[in-house]
C-alpha cells in the first residue's frame, strides 16, 4: 500500500512545491511574449501578392501586432517595403581530402518603413541572419532540404526582428514624422 503524503499545514509536498515554483516564477518578469503595439493602424506590405514572404509579412503581423494589413496603399497610414533578399554560403572547414564539410549559410534583407506622405519612418535597414551547416557527401538530397529549412527559419527570425522593431517605435516619432514633408 503507498504511504500517504505528509502534509504541512494541511499543504501535500507536492501541493507545496508546486504552489512555490509558481510564485517563483511569478516573481521574475517572465512572461509569453504575447501581441505587441504598434502606434499605428494600417499598413500596406508592398511584395507581390502571391509571394510567399510576404504571406509570412502578413501572417505574423496579424498574429504578433495590432495592425491590420490593407490591400492599397492608399488606405494605409505605412508602407512596409521588403526589398529582395540575398542568399549566399561560404565554406568554414574542409575534410581531409578538401572537401567542404561545413557552410556558413546567410541570409539578408533590406527593408523599410515609409508614411503615407513619403517620410521614412524606419530608414533602410539590412539585417542579417547566419547558420551552420554539416555537410554529409553521401546524402545530397538531405543536405539540401536541410538547407532549405535553415533558409526558411533564418527568414522567420528575420521577419520576428522586423515585428519587433515596429513594436518599438514611439507614437511621438509617428507624430513628429508625419508632419513632416519629404
Amino acid at each position: 500500500m503507498p504511504q500517504p503524503e505528509k502534509t504541512m499545514n494541511g499543504f501535500s509536498r507536492r501541493n507545496f512545491i508546486s504552489l512555490t515554483t509558481a510564485l517563483l516564477l511569478s516573481g521574475c518578469g517572465w512572461r509569453l511574449r504575447g501581441r505587441q503595439t504598434v502606434p499605428l493602424k494600417t499598413v500596406y506590405i508592398a511584395l507581390g501578392e502571391n509571394s510567399a514572404i510576404q504571406a509570412t509579412i502578413r501572417r505574423n503581423l496579424e498574429a504578433m501586432t495590432n495592425l491590420k494589413i490593407v490591400p492599397t496603399p492608399e488606405e494605409a497610414e505605412a508602407t512596409l517595403e521588403w526589398f529582395g533578399s540575398q542568399r549566399s554560403s561560404s565554406v568554414l572547414a574542409v575534410n581531409s581530402k578538401g572537401r567542404a564539410r561545413i557552410y556558413s549559410l546567410r541570409l539578408s534583407v533590406n527593408y523599410r518603413v515609409k508614411l503615407q506622405n513619403g517620410v521614412e519612418l524606419i530608414p533602410a535597414t539590412r539585417i542579417s541572419a547566419t547558420r551552420e551547416l554539416s555537410w554529409d557527401e553521401d546524402d545530397y538530397n538531405g543536405r539540401v532540404a536541410e538547407e532549405q529549412l535553415l533558409f526558411k527559419d533564418m527568414e522567420q527570425n528575420l521577419v520576428h526582428r522586423v515585428v519587433t522593431r515596429l513594436a518599438h517605435i514611439s507614437p511621438e516619432l509617428v507624430e513628429s514624422r508625419a508632419r513632416d514633408i519629404e
